[in-house]
């Protein structure tokens, strides 16, 4: 037998040696994370941060790569390749799903959410097969079938890297444990569906004519990534810290049930493939249905995203009307006149309430004074907010004419107590939250109308002032 047919030398050593150093990446976050202090070296676990992001793939790579055992492609090309992944997630993706999809990670119902998944996971899959076609699909270093598994791994992983380091950043270096276990995990998702749908193009290549092979394997690709991302995404953030186990255990079951498929193709193979050239028109129609499914989920990200937001209306004491999402439900609590929570998301830091205080409840008054002032009223109503959460740090204060009306607004960070703001939210731990009061004052009566948007999403850049429409007005 030629040797070059038999399995390459420790090919199952090297598999397994890396797979163990993928282990010892997540044993060392979590080491780290036990160890350093956040607040003393936060550049530090920064940088360990930025290690992760980029190490999982890179030894990922070398496991996929040693699965091509017949004729082993240029390391050269699998290299540039996983660059021109990075590139694309960058310089393409990134920009393209920022418009098409401002809040892709979110939805005011189950339903948004499951297809904002499906349209990302679209977009990425057909943006990674397009990639691979108008680049090394071309060369003549693309002669076998499983090449398109190698290369189409070797794009996942670059997009993969340049994705976790977004989501190293929006964290600011912290709960590496979680952090480092889902880049491993997404790393190997990326390399497995891209591979997998890229192994349609080895068949595209080498096989009959078929219009509907690529669309199909985008579509299969599709369902795998949007079931892993919903997966992942079954996190539940415990004020600082994440319990990650029961979603990443399920999505990496579900990488490596598909890595598995791919080793068996690679075993499979019998090296270099003659194939009948394809004529220019077909050629274009093979690609053309890809294009397609591509161009629909971005017109219909952008066009769901855009439309607009269906509101309820309430009417409340002082003259206050508040707009808001139809989606969000209403909570009957004692001690406010008015909340209404989005369930979905946020872990019920999302949410407007309304309170209504007297004035003497916040401010001791001689009989001979007036009204005090809406900034003192503001200090004080900062004062007992401030007592009811485990942390509160208010950001700003300023006064606002609103609606003709005179206001003072605080802005602040807070960390809620074990109590969800309302019952049957995601979490009912605590939770970081970033609040404006609204107060405003009505003879003897002060009106309190708070607008929270779970931290996250704050980061994110996704402010819930902006679903929320208030009018304020005397009696």
């Amino acid at each position: 037998m030629n040797p070059s047919h038999r399995n390459r030398p420790g090919l199952w050593l090297s598999t397994a040696v890396s797979i163990v150093g993928l282990l010892l990446v997540v044993l060392f976050s979590y080491i780290v994370e036990r160890t350093l202090v956040l607040t003393i070296h936060s550049t530090l676990r920064t940088l360990i941060s930025l290690l992760i992001a980029f190490v999982p793939p890179l030894i990922w790579l070398t496991v996929f790569y040693r699965q091509d055992r017949l004729d082993p492609e240029p390391k050269s090309f699998v290299f540039k390749t996983l660059i021109l992944g990075a590139l694309v997630q960058k310089a393409l993706y990134a920009p393209v799903i920022s418009v098409v999809m401002p809040e892709a990670q979110a939805g005011p119902n189950a339903s948004d959410y499951i297809l904002s998944v499906v349209l990302v996971a679209l977009i990425q899959e057909s943006m990674k097969l397009l990639s691979v076609r108008y680049s090394i699909y071309v060369s003549k270093e693309f002669d076998e079938k499983i090449d398109g598994i190698i290369y189409g791994s070797a794009l996942g992983l670059g997009f993969a890297a340049m994705t976790n380091l977004d989501m190293i950043i929006r964290n600011g270096g912290s709960v590496l444990t979680a952090i480092s276990s889902i880049v491993v995990i997404e790393s190997l998702a990326h390399a497995s569906f891209t591979g997998l749908s890229c192994y349609f193009l080895g068949q595209d290549k080498f096989g009959k004519f078929n219009m509907f092979r690529l669309p199909g394997a985008v579509v299969l690709a599709t369902a795998l990534n949007a079931l892993s991302r919903i997966l992942i995404d079954d996190l539940v953030r415990d004020g600082f810290r994440m319990n990650y186990m029961l979603g990443i255990i399920s999505a990496a079951l579900l990488a490596v049930v598909i890595f598995g498929i791919l080793v068996i193709l690679t075993f499979r193979t019998k090296g270099k493939e003659e194939g009948t050239a394809m004529t220019k028109r077909q050629a274009f129609l093979s690609v053309l249905p890809v294009w397609v499914l591509l161009i629909a989920a971005m017109i219909t990200g952008f066009a769901i995203k855009n439309a607009p937001i269906q509101t309820a209306t309430v009417s409340l004491n002082g003259g206050i009307r508040i707009a808001y999402p139809s989606s969000w439900t209403q909570s009957t609590r004692d001690d406010y006149l008015f909340m209404a929570v989005d369930l979905m998301s946020g872990g019920g830091q999302n949410f407007v309430s309304v309170k209504e205080v007297g004035v003497n409840t916040l401010i001791s008054l001689r009989g001979d004074e007036g009204t005090p002032e809406l900034e003192d009223i503001g200090a004080a109503w900062a004062i007992r907010t401030g007592r009811e959460y485990r942390f509160y740090q208010a950001v700003k204060s300023y006064p606002l004419q609103f609606n003709g009306l005179d206001t003072y607004v605080i802005e602040y960070i807070y960390i809620s107590d074990n109590k969800s703001p309302v019952l049957g939210s995601k979490s009912p731990t605590p939770g970081i939250g970033y609040s404006r009061d609204i107060i405003t004052a009505s003879g003897d009566q002060v009106y309190v109308i708070t607008v929270s948007t779970s931290y996250n999403d704050w980061i994110l850049k996704k402010d819930n002032l902006e679903k929320i429409t208030l009018s304020l007005g005397s009696n």
